[in-house]
């Protein structure tokens, strides 16, 4: 069985040729040093799954032909992690883990209190390789969607789930988990602060204008990065 996974952003179709380029090329060719006539899989981030051969590798490209392909049916849950924007180590291990984790959708949004308020091309090109280098090595076939936001204030209540929650540091906010066993939701948001957490009036527009409910996710309060990993952990129990 083959071991080696690639991304490419072409329909599979059975029967057809491919071409492999840029990092997944020098992936194959440089780094696991995949020969001409030897198998591999291909996935999409759409579903779908094919086993093809390589029949010419280049400077340019690698020549695949597929064999064979087959396709998972779309997740039957949603699970939303809306991440204020952190700085970039951060915010490539979240990203890793949110993959591992089963979202459905990213979305990255300038908290109040965030050092980086936005990502330049370059930084998106990078997010966009983390999550595919994850969704190959966790086995999924579906990558998330990752979405640039804007600021809390201007985003619309009617496109949150009815479950949606932001990381509370109060320690009289719900326990998270109690209302994961309780309610067992399909589909979900959660919203993490930035490094700094967030400030009183974006914890005030969650409440009032976006009817978000704070929620406690452990006793200590967690780094940007583990808040996200730990909600998502407690989620992903329950909907997957």
């Amino acid at each position: 069985m083959p071991v080696e996974r690639f991304y490419i952003e072409s329909e599979l179709n059975q029967e057809t040729h491919v071409l492999l380029k840029n990092e997944e090329l020098h992936h194959l060719a440089h780094v696991v040093r995949i020969k001409e006539g030897e198998i591999i899989e291909l996935l999409n981030g759409k579903g779908s799954l094919a086993t093809a051969q390589v029949e010419k590798i280049t400077r340019q490209h690698a020549e695949l032909k597929i064999l064979s392909t087959t396709t998972s049916p779309t997740p039957s849950y949603e699970l939303i992690l809306a991440q204020a924007i952190p700085r970039q180590p951060r915010l490539e291990y979240i990203l890793e883990k949110a993959v591992e984790l089963g979202v459905t959708k990213i979305w990255l949004f300038p908290g109040e209190l965030s050092e980086k308020k936005s990502l330049s091309p370059s930084h998106l090109e990078r997010a966009h390789y983390i999550i595919t280098s994850a969704m190959k090595q966790c086995g999924r076939l579906f990558a998330p969607e990752l979405i640039l936001t804007p600021s809390l204030f201007n985003w619309d209540p009617t496109s949150l789930p009815k479950a949606s929650f932001f990381g509370d540091t109060d320690p009289k906010a719900k326990p998270f988990l109690s209302y994961l066993i309780n309610e067992k939701p399909t589909s979900l948001c959660i919203v993490i602060g930035s490094e700094k957490g967030f400030n009183p009036k974006e914890t005030a527009w969650m409440k009032d204008t976006l009817h978000l409910q704070g929620v406690h996710l452990h006793p200590n309060i967690l780094r940007t990065d583990t808040a996200a990993i730990a909600s998502l952990s407690l989620a992903s129990a329950f909907i997957l």
